[in-house]
């Protein structure tokens, strides 16, 4: 039976994944009956899925999703989950001195598409920081 191995869109998946599909690869050829994968390839993999996320690296890979998440927090690698090479990380937007009479605009949205929009004046700024911590901590 020939397994099926979804072919990557991004650039940077593939080649990423070009290193590391040949090592395991010749590991699977020539490895005894239920002999555990190496912790160097094991390492490998959890670099790869820090940066292109856990499901995407052990579907493509072939590997079970929660060995790979286990070495890859025993590695002190911090798995994310990519959406794709589009996917932003934290941006930090320095604020510059507000007047007090100044109205700004808060706009937030998560990778769903949902989004949330606060128009608030400068003094509250802590009140739009509780609003967004409740809107998306009630999810998880």
């Amino acid at each position: 039976m020939a397994t099926k191995t979804p072919t990557p869109s991004d650039p940077a998946f593939a080649s990423a994944l070009a290193q590391v599909q040949p090592a395991l690869a010749a590991w699977r050829q020539g490895r005894q009956h239920r002999e555990p994968i190496p912790a160097g390839l094991w390492s490998a993999m959890a670099t790869v899925a820090r940066v292109h996320g856990l499901s995407r690296v052990a579907q493509a890979l072939g590997v079970n999703y929660t060995a790979l998440q286990r070495h890859a927090v025993a590695s002190g690698a911090r798995p994310t989950a990519v959406a794709g090479p589009a996917a932003a990380g934290f941006v930090e937007v320095p604020m510059p001195a507000w007047s007090p009479a100044t109205q700004w605009v808060l706009e937030l949205a998560d990778r769903g598409g949902t989004r949330l929009t606060v128009r608030l004046s400068a003094g509250d700024a802590t009140a739009a920081l509780a609003l967004a911590q409740g809107l998306w901590g009630q999810r998880a």
